[in-house]
């Protein structure tokens, strides 16, 4: 089972204030589409308590169940903007230095 983020882990106010708008829109668009939280946490296989922390919004749940349930409502891609290919490349390249065998480190 993976390692439960503290309530009073530090996080940002702006992390904090997106995470219950994604909490607040998934639970809008859940009764919209007039699905019970029993039967979407089956769907989405979590547990109702799982599924209730996030409509709620509380930032201890993990981001990928938020990422799922916006993708099993249609909405993932109104939500979460894919990044540029520009944004992940990096523009510094790596440099390698050279080890010498008189190095302390070398073995």
């Amino acid at each position: 089972m993976p390692k439960k983020i503290p309530e009073n882990a530090p996080i940002s106010i702006f992390a904090l204030d997106m995470i219950k708008l994604w909490g607040k829109t998934i639970s809008a668009q859940r009764k919209l589409r007039q699905i019970t939280m029993r039967d979407f946490a089956h769907r989405m296989d979590v547990s109702l308590n799982t599924l209730q922390r996030i409509e709620r919004g509380e930032h201890s749940v993990q981001a990928g169940n938020y990422l799922h349930a916006m993708n099993m409502l249609g909405i993932l891609d109104r939500l979460c903007n894919t990044p540029e290919n520009k944004m992940m490349e990096s523009r510094t390249k790596r440099v390698r230095y050279p080890i010498s065998k008189d190095d302390p480190d070398y073995f």
